[in-house]
């Protein structure tokens, strides 16, 4: 029986080696639909290389805006700098406060805003984070912190990514990288915003209304909270437009807005504005039309105040 121990022990590093190997072979060599369990985010839309990129050359800015699609789309920096405040999206897709927090955590000491907007509603607390963990990991540098945010999702995806990852940063092929500036009737504006094309309302796309809060995510917002009043900085949280059938729809707002509440500075633009499908592209994206409308009353009615 100790025997077998033993062998069992010596045969695990032997095997983890192995799988790593076998990680980069596949993510170098196989076709995207041959690795489900290795997702590439890059030339898809959300453009979360380039903004990582660009990010580490931004400093001394007025407002920084983070969260998850509805952020990156939702947030124009161009008309932020037209009304006198320099600005960066820092938003990636399915963003729960858990990726947040490991994004202020690594570049809020070298962006140094004077504000941030927080993007928040009831549907980045439902998920536990795996896609846009994913999509952080596969696109920025490796570390303990990139690991110790894998452990904390636990997901095979999450572990194949950052071992990819981790292979790129090693022969510094991330560096090089490039995404494209048009995709999917989508461009990438400096300043971390994306620039939809399309003013069709595409009204069928599937989206959870009926959820519960998920622990990692309530702790993770409330130390990234934390992290911010620590270096007072204002703070503002943001619930961005969905449309009003899936506004209406969606079971336990009067919770999330009662939890919001509680930390102050919580702007339910849903409540704000009254915008009809012309303003948006799906169920829960703003359109161009959409997004200059609430941008401009968003500046007015909670920046200005400042």
């Amino acid at each position: 029986m100790k025997r077998f121990i033993k062998y069992i022990l010596l045969f695990i590093p032997f095997a983890l080696v192995f799988y790593c190997i076998g990680i980069v072979v596949f993510g170098q060599f196989m076709p995207y639909y041959l690795k489900p369990n290795l997702k590439s985010t890059r030339n898809k839309g959300n453009y979360t290389l380039t903004r990582l990129q660009e990010v580490k050359t931004v400093s001394e800015i007025d407002v920084l805006f983070v969260g998850s699609s509805h952020a990156y789309h939702g947030f124009d920096t161009r008309i932020f700098e037209e009304a006198g405040y320099s600005a960066f999206n820092l938003g990636t897709s399915a963003q729960t406060p858990l990726q947040t927090k490991f994004l202020l955590e690594r570049y809020l000491d070298s962006v140094r805003p004077k504000q941030i907007v927080f993007q928040v509603s009831p549907f980045i607390y439902a998920i536990k984070g795996v896609e846009s963990t994913v999509d952080i990991l596969s696109n920025d540098k490796v570390d303990a912190s990139s690991v110790a945010l894998a452990f904390k999702i636990n997901d095979i995806n999450v572990y194949n990514s950052l071992i990819f990852s981790a292979f790129e940063d090693i022969t510094r092929k991330k560096n090089t990288l490039k995404e494209k500036p048009i995709q999917n009737k989508k461009m990438y504006v400096s300043g971390g915003y994306v620039e939809t094309s399309s003013l069709d309302y595409q009204g069928n796309q599937a989206i959870i209304t009926d959820f519960e809060f998920n622990t990692l995510s309530l702790e993770a917002f409330e130390d990234m909270i934390a992290l911010v009043k620590d270096r007072g900085i204002a703070y503002h949280l943001v619930y961005v437009p969905v449309t009003r059938p899936l506004y209406t729809a969606i079971s336990r707002q009067s919770d999330f807005e009662s939890m919001m509440n509680r930390y102050g500075g919580y702007h339910d633009f849903n409540k704000i504005l009254s915008l009809d499908s012309t303003y948006f592209y799906d169920r829960h994206h703003l359109n161009k039309k959409g997004v200059a409308i609430f941008n401009e009353t968003l500046i007015k009615q909670v920046l200005l105040s400042k």
